[in-house]
């Protein structure tokens, strides 16, 4: 799967055309605002606009079809209007779809570092076993909520990317990786559907592999928090949900246990002394209760995802 670099095989297209060195893609789904803030940062971006496209996988309701057409003349924009399948088979839709070599996600939440995409292609470029993503930057937190999320975002990242060790996590909100790699192994696995933990389960996989993951620290993504309470609070239920079905997914092909990642929740104080010192000291008592109901939510999801799925497994071996 990692066998070499298939820059020259890829220069171009079946019918002779220049394909483009990078596809970058990108999933939106109702949120016209995000994304046009997303295809603003994607066109400051120092590698050339001819180098890449951008593939912009639609469940909105309407498409967005007029925000593209802003960006027509700055990007070479590739849109692909598809029902909601969930994340994962949202990105297989934009990875069936892109030409380049390099294949590059980016949510429409986020805004890119101009280096972005030419820090990332390089590593990818040079090593094809790579998954590679660059550091998650958050704007400062408007709200309560905001803040909490912001915590909870540094806390699991000193988790599972601790200073000076090999990164064991990347979010998919940012990361790129050579694209046949991607396709060979199956892309994300679409039996996630709605649920959160997809970006999880293949990294996972990805590691099983023999492939790595690289962490590029001097390029960012600005992310954008959830504001809301409604948000938070259904934005961890979910995953939560994703969690159970990761760690029975996980658990089948032997590549881990679930107790490695229960030392976040039980260390859990280790992980937020950092991030709660920055928070000022007026907000820590709602931001507190907010990491109380983080880890609520989380059990409540993770509970709710083992009935689901008992049930289903029971009502199927009855039939």
């Amino acid at each position: 799967m990692f066998a070499g670099n298939d820059t020259e095989q890829h220069d171009q297209d079946a019918d002779g055309t220049q394909a483009p060195r990078v596809s970058v893609v990108t999933m939106t789904f109702n949120r016209p605002a995000a994304l046009r803030r997303c295809l603003v940062s994607l066109a400051a971006q120092t590698l050339s606009t001819n180098a890449f496209e951008v593939v912009v996988v639609d469940v909105s309701t309407p498409p967005v079809t007029d925000v593209l057409a802003e960006f027509a003349a700055q990007l070479q924009i590739v849109h692909v209007v598809v029902p909601n399948g969930g994340v994962a088979a949202n990105r297989n839709a934009g990875a069936a779809r892109a030409r380049g070599t390099v294949l590059a996600f980016l949510d429409d939440d986020c805004r890119a570092d101009h280096e972005w995409l030419a820090a990332l292609t390089d590593v990818v470029e040079q090593r094809p076993d790579a998954l590679v993503a660059a550091r998650v930057v958050h704007e400062a937190p408007d709200t309560v909520v905001a803040t909490a999320g912001q915590v909870i975002t540094e806390a699991v990242d000193a988790f599972f990317n601790a200073p000076h060790s090999t990164p064991r996590f990347l979010p998919g909100l940012n990361f790129a990786l050579n694209r046949q790699a991607y396709l060979a192994l199956g892309g994300c696995d679409a039996r996630y559907g709605r649920l959160a933990a997809e970006d999880r389960d293949f990294v996972d996989r990805w590691q099983v592999a023999g492939g790595t993951l690289v962490y590029v620290a001097r390029t960012y993504v600005h992310h954008d928090h959830r504001s809301s309470l409604r948000g938070f609070v259904r934005q961890y239920v979910n995953y939560g949900r994703g969690a159970w079905r990761y760690h029975r997914l996980r658990r089948a092909r032997g590549s881990g246990r679930m107790a490695d990642d229960l030392r976040l929740h039980t260390g859990l104080p280790r992980y937020v002394r950092a991030p709660l010192a920055r928070v000022p000291f007026t907000e820590w008592v709602p931001v507190v209760a907010l990491l109380g109901v983080w880890q609520l939510a989380n059990a409540v999801g993770f509970a709710w995802q083992a009935v689901v799925e008992t049930l289903s497994s029971s009502n199927t071996s009855e039939r």
